[in-house]
């Protein structure tokens, strides 16, 4: 996932505003409303978001810090179990199930995108795949 600063954002939509292409168009109105929504940064309302999340089986876009790889970084995720310390959630950036302890969670908003949990899926199969 590309980090952009504010200046480069900025230079970017004032290009693609120019744009007359409906592709482009429809990738700037993504831009535009992804820019809109709300980050939550307080360890409780993070909480609650996952939960409401996993129950509407909405995508979550967290900020998560590893400590395998001692990196923070933005990662859309699937959650298909929820706990009060940690989920266990399919990651788009690492194409795979993963463990992500809630307390290195600094910011999650949720997406609008739907997913569904995988027929006959187990808690289980996170820790035999390993």
């Amino acid at each position: 996932m590309v980090s952009l600063t504010n200046v480069e954002k900025s230079k970017l939509k004032e290009i693609l505003t120019k744009s007359n292409d409906k592709e482009v168009k429809g990738i700037l109105k993504k831009i535009n409303k992804d820019e809109k929504k709300k980050y939550v940064h307080d360890k409780k309302e993070i909480k609650n978001l996952l939960k409401q999340a996993f129950e509407e089986k909405k995508k979550v876009k967290i900020r998560y810090y590893s400590l395998s790889s001692d990196e923070v970084k933005w990662r859309v995720v699937s959650i298909y179990q929820f706990d009060q310390e940690f989920i266990i959630a399919y990651c788009h950036l690492r194409n795979e199930e993963r463990i992500f302890v809630i307390e290195r969670i600094s910011q999650a908003t949720i997406l609008d995108e739907r997913y569904k949990i995988p027929d006959g899926w187990k808690p289980e199969s996170i820790v035999y795949s390993r």
